[in-house]
């Protein structure tokens, strides 16, 4: 049975429609936002928290207390303090903020200013992941993919989050300019209304690289249940890679300085390219004709070259 995954009703409510919200508390965050308001023994205890987070997700009261050098009390009274329930509400919802991994948790080291060396890192891993794409890439499953996308009636695309969202938007704006109906969604209620209207002949192109997302999982199963070919661009032994017809199976290590680029969303891009190539190629002449049309129509908006614009057009006679 297909479900909604946000919120859940709650059994046994007393007041008909009444809803539970399931969110993590970022404690680590709060506990920042509060730095300097603490008692002075409590402070000591939070400052032994934010310099070493995951010794205090894993040390007992005792050892807590020890390292910060006050009594197991303050322990307490600095937990309550926070908004939590007790010691061990604490470590429950520190233990939820440690999920995300070290990278995320340690403040970042100030880089130096040499702009060479920071062009060097970021561009040295957008041009690892397009190689480690490169490298996976399989050709039939590719050839599969673009005969799918270019015979179809109709491409929905589907993506969400900060990196699927952004490739997937891409994507569109390669395949709606090759004669191809086109449409794109990253919100998964239009996703399911999009699904539901799909048909033989159709084409629902997913990319997500965690494939395990179980709102995108559901809607690509309506989809599919509807006639609709599932192309997926996701990692393997992925769920998503598993329900899809076609499955462009890509897998980017990730580097562990999150601020440089997400290398899959750099791979994800590559592959989407390639793709929309082979497209316009398939398609030939009628991809063609559109291209035309596109570009003869935005030459109106380009600014003409300094040098050129002086010239006048010659005639022949």
């Amino acid at each position: 049975m297909l479900r909604t995954s946000a919120i859940d009703y709650v059994p046994g409510s007393e007041r008909a429609g009444e809803i539970a919200v399931t969110y993590v508390v970022d404690v680590i965050s709060r506990l920042r936002a509060m730095e300097g308001q603490f008692r002075p023994a409590e402070d000591q205890v939070a400052k032994v928290v934010l310099e070493d987070p995951f010794f205090a997700g894993r040390a007992s009261i005792a050892e807590l207390a020890d390292r910060a050098g006050v009594s197991q009390p303050t322990v307490t009274r600095f937990c309550r303090a926070l908004g939590c329930d007790s010691v061990r509400d604490f470590k429950f919802k520190l233990a939820q903020n440690l999920a995300v991994g070290t990278s995320y948790i340690k403040q970042p080291e100030r880089i130096d200013d040499d702009l060479t060396r920071l062009s060097d890192r970021v561009l040295g891993c957008i041009a690892d992941a397009i190689s480690m794409a490169r490298e996976q890439l399989d050709t039939q499953v590719l050839r599969q993919v673009i005969e799918t996308i270019a015979t179809a009636r109709r491409l929905d695309i589907y993506g969400v989050g900060g990196a699927s969202h952004g490739v997937g938007f891409d994507a569109y704006l390669r395949f709606f300019r090759l004669d191809i109906p086109t449409n794109f969604y990253g919100d998964t209620h239009l996703q399911r209304m999009s699904a539901s209207t799909l048909a033989a002949g159709d084409a629902v192109f997913t990319i997500c690289n965690s494939g395990h997302i179980r709102e995108i999982l559901e809607n690509v199963e309506i989809a599919r249940q509807y006639g609709a070919k599932a192309i997926a661009l996701t990692k393997p032994d992925t769920a998503l890679a598993k329900l899809s017809d076609i499955a462009l199976l890509i897998n980017v290590s990730e580097d562990p300085d999150i601020f440089k680029p997400t290398a899959s969303r750099i791979a994800q891009i590559a592959v989407v390219d390639v793709i929309a190539t082979g497209v316009a190629m398939r398609r030939g002449a009628a991809a063609h004709e559109k291209l035309r049309r596109i570009r003869h129509n935005l030459l109106p908006y380009l600014i003409p070259d300094a040098g050129q614009s002086s010239r006048k057009p010659k005639h022949s006679r």
